[in-house]
């Protein structure tokens, strides 16, 4: 069965660390045939530009492996949606937020501008939640109500506090998928029978592992076809400008 890890990420930083080659190692360990991979969270908050070109150059060395998430802060106003068209015209397929250490509530209209590249690239946007109160699941369904053409992955399934309101957050909402890394295994094992088609593998790593990430997905004995789903299909199904 095709394995996509839809969130790892890579660099050296002061919370996390992971080179290409140690997630290559997991990734081969584990069955996983391609990542979404993002730099770690220096990249994420200050450094947009060097964050980028790392991905950037891991990409291309491993075209058949990775797939790359643009990061861009709204703080940085124009420069971030420039260097954020930049990052997407060399070959980027989708943009990483984490709102918590950027310094902005998801829903806040400063993040508007690179929401609106987004659109016009047609890439999705994936944003970290769990953490109060500037990355919470409805944040996002509120963001997602003004953006119903942006297709957007809603982190961890809300982590362990807010976990509650992950499938409320999808009222109404066609344009949101759940991405399962930190999440709790009950939660997968409900919402992979509930709504097989929004729920989205990720393992995080290297703040989790990837085999722990899938032993809890596999936890429940979700059903074949949900499994599939949750590993692949759906991520591609999202990168596939939802075709």
């Amino acid at each position: 069965m095709k394995i996509i890890d839809a969130l790892s990420f890579i660099g050296q930083g002061r919370y996390k660390s992971q080179s290409v080659e140690e997630l290559l190692q997991k990734m081969e360990e584990n069955g996983v045939e391609k990542a979404l991979i993002a730099p770690v969270d220096e990249y994420v908050v200050a450094y947009n530009e060097e964050g980028n070109q790392l991905v950037e150059e891991a990409c291309k060395a491993h075209p058949d492996r990775f797939i790359g998430y643009a990061v861009a802060n709204p703080w940085f106003g124009e420069k971030a949606v420039t260097g954020l068209k930049r990052a997407l015209e060399n070959g980027l397929s989708a943009v990483y937020f984490d709102s918590s250490i950027q310094g902005f509530p998801i829903n806040d209209h400063i993040v508007d501008g690179l929401m609106e590249v987004c659109r016009e690239y047609k890439v999705p946007a994936y944003f970290h939640t769990g953490t109060p109160s500037f990355a919470l699941p409805f944040n996002l369904h509120y963001l997602a109500i003004r953006y119903p053409d942006v297709r957007f992955l809603l982190g961890h399934f809300g982590a362990n506090d807010y976990v509650s309101d992950a499938l409320p957050s999808l009222y109404q909402r066609d344009n949101i998928w759940l991405e399962t890394s930190l999440a709790l295994t009950p939660a997968m094992t409900r919402f992979m029978r509930e709504i097989p088609d929004r729920v989205i593998f990720g393992s995080c790593s290297p703040r989790s592992e990837i085999a722990y990430e899938l032993k809890k997905l596999r936890y429940g004995d979700p059903a074949p076809e949900a499994l599939e789903k949750a590993v692949a299909k759906n991520i591609e199904f999202v990168l596939g400008d939802g075709k």
